[in-house]
Order: C-alpha cells, then structure tokens, then sequence
C-alpha cells in the first residue's frame, strides 16, 4: 500500500543472498527495504571497536555509581552540577593519559596499582560500603559536614522571576543529645496560617537583606529571639513549582545548625508572633507510619503526626524533601551497640550493618525504605 511505501523510505538494505549462486570475485546481493518487525537479535553477534579491534561483547563495564547505563546517567544528571561532572571527565582523562604513559614506558607495576581501583571487585566492595551516619549521641560537626555537602551538591534548578520572594530556615539542632529539628507554633494573633506548625521565616526585606539567607536569619531573631546561630549548612534546592502552588509565594529553604538547643535564650520570644517552639527527634521524624502522603489537584501533600501538633502544607513538603534528599542519602543509625562495633567481625560474616541493628532492637533509615 502506499502507506506501507512511504514507511519504508530510506529504511534500504543489501544483504547477501546465501541461496544465490555466486562466483570468487563476488557474491549474490539482494537490496531490499526493511521494516521494524523485520529487527533481528544480535545477541549472538560479536561487536568490535574499530579503532582497537576489541569484541566488546566479551568486555564489561560496571559504570560509574549503577551498573545499569540509563539508572547511571539519571543519577549522575540529578544529583551532580555540571562543573562537577566537567572536573570528573578531566580527572578520568588525565588518568588514562598517565596509564597510556606507563604502558608505553614499560612501568607495569605502577600502571597496576593505578588500575587497581577501577578493578571489578574493588568496584563491588566500594559499592557494598553504604555511607553511614550514627547519631546515636546526636549530631556531630562531621554531620554537619556531610549535610552541607550534600546541600551544595545538589542539582541547581533554573531560577523563576517572582514579584515576592521569602526564606525559612529549617534548623537542626541536638536536644538533650538527640538529634532533632526545631519547629514553632504560631500563635492566634498573626494574620496567616494562626495556630499553625512552621520554620522561621518571612518575605525578603530589599531595604535590610542583602541575600536571602539574611532574610531568614534577621526574621528567626524577630520571631523567636534568637540573635546567632552556629552554622548556614546551605540551600535546600526544591521543585520551585511545587512550592509556588502551595503557598503563592517563591520560597528557598535554607538549612542552620544550631548546636545544643539548651544554649538558647527563648525567653524572648515574639509572643504577638510564636506560641510555643518545639523540637521533635530525627529519629520520629524518619518513621514512615507517622507521615500521610496524598496528592490533591496534582499537588503532592505531606502531613506528619509524630509531634506535639500536626505537621502539614509547606513545611511538612520542606521537612519531606530534606529527609529523602539529603539525610536518608547515608544510612541513619541510631543504636549505640552497633556503632562501637569493628568494622569487619568474623563472627557476623553473612550479616549487615542492618540486620546487626534489628538483633539489637534497632532499625536503619535509608532512601530504599
């Protein structure tokens, strides 16, 4: 049929007619078109690179995070910014130019332990080796420095124009020893959202803040009092859309270390503005039971009732969005026994880190849960 034609145009092949009689010099061809149910496997079939006449299919890659090509890209693209990718092609590069040197040098020793890394089982123990974070005495400077690493190491999004732009802080801090988050509640004489779990945070003043981590910090000292906090660990970087539909505002969170909690004057808080000021354990707020997941009108909604009041709208999504992106990127711990043990113990050979802490009483916390 004429459509039929149309479909195969440009689609020509010549194949050799094994049926055909053929002399030395040349053999039967037969051209033909072909189609996409006429796709053969070529399984079977050897595939060499032209320049180094190596079959590839007998050669394997194990990628650079995921065996699987496609889940490797989608990882590297989401959760590296693009000079870091650049730095890493150039790093990789220069390595298989010394390696090219030794070789033609003869320097077989020092090409070995160069390769040695990227061999497949040094590749599988690497890995097995899931980055871990105890915090079973609470968070430790080195926490924090794997957190503001993470922050800056996520995926930058393309920045909207808005008309009103805010900040909140969403403020870690240890209570008691435990690793916890610090929340207030809004007392009944503010104009929007009385009565209601929140961050520190507010509008940018353009006349006092010259950025908008300033923003945040000048509105939690008005709010709650607090004048200086230990650290800025960095922009929690969202779905600035998503956001946009929740509250109408453009809002970037910003994620502060406080330190002990007990070191804070709240003596002086706002009582026009803040009810009461509240921390709940990171531990709580990694439990999946307590969190109601739903999605109305096409907008994702989070609500968590672990706390001492309800946790929900925007500063449940921020809280959400922390918790998954950053902190369950390590394995969380909170079991002290399971902390102090060696790092490799004969007797536990079979088990992991996960089912040690389940014979222990405990559990982990991870993005796979």
């Amino acid at each position: 049929s004429k459509v039929m034609k149309e479909r195969t145009k440009g689609r020509w092949m010549a194949r050799i007619d094994s049926s055909g009689k053929s002399d030395d010099k040349s053999n039967a061809v037969r051209f033909e078109t072909w189609t996409e149910m006429d796709k053969t496997d070529d399984t079977g079939t050897q595939k060499f690179d032209e320049f180094t006449d190596l079959n590839y299919k007998s050669l394997k890659g194990y990628g650079v995070v995921f065996e699987d090509k496609d889940r490797d890209l989608k990882h590297l693209v989401e959760n590296f910014t693009a000079p870091a990718l650049a730095a890493a092609v150039r790093d990789r590069e220069e390595t298989l130019h010394i390696c090219a040197a030794l070789f033609d040098d003869n320097r077989h020793d020092e090409l070995e332990k160069i390769l040695r890394p990227f061999h497949n089982t040094k590749i599988s123990e690497r890995r097995r080796k899931k980055r871990k974070m105890f915090l079973d005495e609470g968070f430790k400077p080195e926490h924090i420095f794997f957190i503001r690493k993470y922050l800056h190491r996520m995926p930058r999004q393309l920045p909207r124009y808005a008309e009103k732009r805010a900040s909140v802080l969403l403020p870690l801090c240890n209570a008691e020893g435990v690793a916890s988050v610090l929340f207030q509640y809004r007392s009944d004489y503010v104009r929007s959202h009385k009565s209601q779990v929140c961050f520190p945070g507010g509008i940018v003043d353009n006349k006092q803040d010259s950025n908008i981590v300033e923003t945040c910090l000048r509105e939690m000292e008005e709010e709650m009092g607090i004048q200086h906090i230990k650290d800025v660990c960095g922009i929690l970087r969202c779905d600035w859309g998503t956001i946009t539909k929740l509250v109408g505002v453009s809002v970037t969170p910003v994620v502060g270390w406080m330190g002990d909690i007990e070191d804070y004057d709240f003596s002086k808080m706002n009582k026009d503005e803040v009810q009461a000021a509240f921390t709940v354990p990171i531990q709580d707020l990694l439990e999946r039971d307590k969190w109601v997941l739903e999605e109305k009108n096409g907008v994702p909604t989070f609500e968590f009732d672990g706390g001492p009041y309800r946790i929900w709208g925007f500063t449940a999504f921020i809280l959400y969005r922390f918790l998954q992106d950053v902190l369950k990127k390590y394995r969380v711990y909170f079991d002290q026994e399971v902390e102090q043990l060696p790092s490799e113990i004969p007797y536990y050979r079979g088990q992991t880190l996960d089912t040690i802490a389940a014979d222990h009483g405990g559990k982990s916390y991870g993005e796979d849960d």
